[in-house]
């Protein structure tokens, strides 16, 4: 009886060898593909002698290509292992010749495959140094015209970091086999599926870079509105996370992941300085200057952790940088709960705010606790087992195959209340903007209308005493300089004081206004006419020799004398003294003119009046 036991035992072992050794048979295959879910035989390890078709592998386990080694016994299982399957395939348009194809879905992390013992293709490259790639499409390899041989796949799955739950590893999904014009068509439609499950999350995609652009141009208009930029900021991070990791760029996981950690740190912080205006705690200095230096410290350490991505591939570095990835994932959650400290403090200052900006608030709290918890539950979920981030992250229904997920909604939700708190806020700033505009205009206005009567005589409404004595210094100054005649009239309205007596002041402020008036029509645009004092009018002739003075001075007597004042009914006729004075290289001043030009004025009262006198051409007898 035992040696019909022991016969029997190895009557079993041997058929389980031959089980486990005997070739999948695909008949028939054509326009459909097969999918190869297994069993495979499957071993850690590695030995480039397990690619050979010879090799007796009847004693590895057996897995499922269907789902990750890790959930099939093998959690946290890193580095190199193998796949094995024995094949053979049947066309089904019976002895035809026809080419093979192979469709491979992802696979963690990089792979190569193997045919009847020749690598005819690979995804990534294997250590020494090793590339694998995020987000990409299955990849297509030629098996030929052979219809037996043995499929092999060498896999390498990249160290655990600290948000690894460890449950991955070797194949996502199982490969599809086929003629080449099924592989094709199977790529397309997966390719197909692909981009239709996401196309509402490309549009939200596509329209937050919109808004990122729009945003950018209109703070480079005004770059005093911050906002602007932050908004930006906030708005272009999520477009750029979804081409470095899920658009099937095909990036290396180091660049992409290693790019992914500073726009993370981008999206925080912005959203944090837009919390700061947006709660109107940007005027205050002590919260705007800890903000900055978070801000500072955060993206620092999201670069680091970039960095240490990039390098945890390597075994000498693999052990340290768990550590510093642990260490920066303790230090990043503590300031993934910075824009709840603002909120927080907010509230505390008890700040009034309108209804967007509360909505804000209360979306942005809402959005970062599920984020920080999110982030929390993921942290060495390899040791703790959690899936309850996964959970979290699963979409709770599909609207036109898009999944939504309450993260997705709570993340739309924040990022549309914060555009239109936005536009608020820009919109209150250009409302104010052009308030205080208007007001500038005004105390504009004002200060030219005080500046005018300031520097006007109040009745002529010409330069009054001090301004054209002014004038007269700076044209001198200039005359000296350029080498030009200058020439000085001063005149006075003869028997003024008969006027005011005979008809009154009213009557004599008229008469005041018309000469001004006339002296203003008969002069050159740029001679300056200003009233002197009483009835007296100072004029200065830039580039006027005393000959054309002179004649100025005969026109201007001229004009006044003809003049027709009317008073009502009454006709007003004045007569006018001038007198004259040119000046050619002179040093004396302002006063010495002044001065020759009254003595010239004083003797045309004393030769009769209504006429005009140069005065003598030495003013230096004039200086005091």
């Amino acid at each position: 009886m035992l040696a019909f036991a022991l016969a029997g035992v190895h009557s079993m072992r041997a058929c389980a060898q031959s089980m486990v050794a005997s070739p999948l048979v695909l008949d028939g295959l054509g326009k459909e593909t097969f999918t190869l879910d297994g069993p495979w035989q499957f071993h850690p390890g590695d030995d480039p002698a397990w690619a050979s078709p010879t090799f007796d592998s009847s004693g590895w386990e057996r897995l499922s290509a269907a789902q990750p080694w890790g959930k099939q016994g093998h959690a946290q299982l890193t580095g190199l292992a193998w796949y094995r399957c024995s094949i053979v395939l049947i066309a089904w348009s019976g002895g035809r010749a026809q080419d093979f194809s192979l469709l491979v879905p992802n696979v963690n992390d990089s792979y190569e495959v193997y045919w009847n013992g020749s690598l005819i293709g690979r995804n990534g490259r294997l250590p020494p140094r090793p590339v694998w790639r995020l987000s990409q499409p299955m990849q297509t390899f030629q098996l030929g015209q052979v219809r037996t041989g043995v499929l092999a796949v060498r896999v390498w799955k990249a160290p655990l970091l600290s948000d690894d739950s460890g449950e991955r590893g070797g194949f996502d999904a199982a490969p599809l086999i086929g003629s080449s014009e099924a592989i094709t068509t199977a790529a397309a439609a997966d390719q197909f599926q692909w981009l239709r499950s996401r196309q509402l999350n490309f549009g939200v995609n596509l329209i937050c870079a919109v808004i990122a652009c729009v945003s950018f141009l209109l703070w480079l208009g005004t770059p005093s509105r911050w906002v602007l930029l932050w908004t930006a900021g906030f708005a272009i991070a999520q477009p750029t996370i979804l081409l470095l990791l899920n658009a099937h760029l095909s990036l290396p996981y180091s660049l992409a992941m290693g790019a992914a950690q500073p726009v993370y740190a981008l999206q925080d912080i912005s959203l944090w300085f837009l919390l700061l205006w947006l709660l109107c705690l940007h005027e205050e200095r002590t919260i705007g200057r800890i903000t900055r230096i978070c801000a500072a410290i955060y993206a620092t350490g999201e670069v680091l952790d970039g960095v240490l991505v990039a390098v945890s591939w390597n075994p000498q570095w693999t052990a340290r940088a768990q550590v510093f990835d642990a260490v920066l994932t303790f230090f990043s959650f503590l300031f993934q709960i910075f824009p709840l400290v603002l909120v927080g403090y907010a509230l505390f200052r008890r700040k009034r705010f309108d209804s967007a900006r509360w909505l804000v608030a209360s979306l942005a709290f809402l959005d970062e606790m599920m984020l920080v918890f999110g982030y929390a539950v993921k942290q060495g979920r390899q040791f703790t087992g959690w899936s309850i981030a996964d959970k979290i992250d699963s979409p709770m229904f599909f609207l036109d195959g898009n999944g939504i997920s309450l993260t997705t909604i709570a993340a739309a939700l924040l990022f549309v209340a914060l555009i239109y708190a936005v536009y608020n806020s820009v919109r209150e700033d250009q409302l104010q903007q052009e308030v205080l505009k208007r007001e500038k205009l005004e105390l504009l206005h004002a200060s030219d209308r005080m500046r005018h009567h300031a520097e006007h005589d109040g009745l002529t409404g010409l330069w009054n005493h001090r301004v054209i004595v002014e004038r007269l210094s700076q044209e001198m100054i200039r005359s000296i300089r350029e080498g030009t005649p200058l020439s000085v009239i001063l005149a006075d309205i003869d028997h003024f004081k008969k006027v005011n007596d005979s008809f009154g002041h009213l009557a004599g402020d008229l008469v005041l206004k018309e000469i001004g008036n006339v002296f203003t029509q008969c002069l050159r645009p740029y001679d300056c006419v200003g009233r002197y004092g009483g009835e007296e009018f100072l004029m200065i002739l830039p580039n006027c020799g005393i000959e054309s003075a002179l004649l100025r001075g005969e026109q201007l007597r001229a004009a006044a004398q003809s003049a027709r004042i009317l008073d009502g009914e009454t006709m007003l006729q004045v007569t006018i003294s001038f007198g004259v004075v040119s000046i050619l290289r002179s040093q004396e001043g302002a006063e010495a003119v002044i001065r020759a030009v009254d003595a010239a004025l004083y003797r045309a009262k004393k030769s009769g009046r209504n006429c005009v006198i140069q005065a003598e051409s030495d003013l230096s007898i004039y200086a005091r």
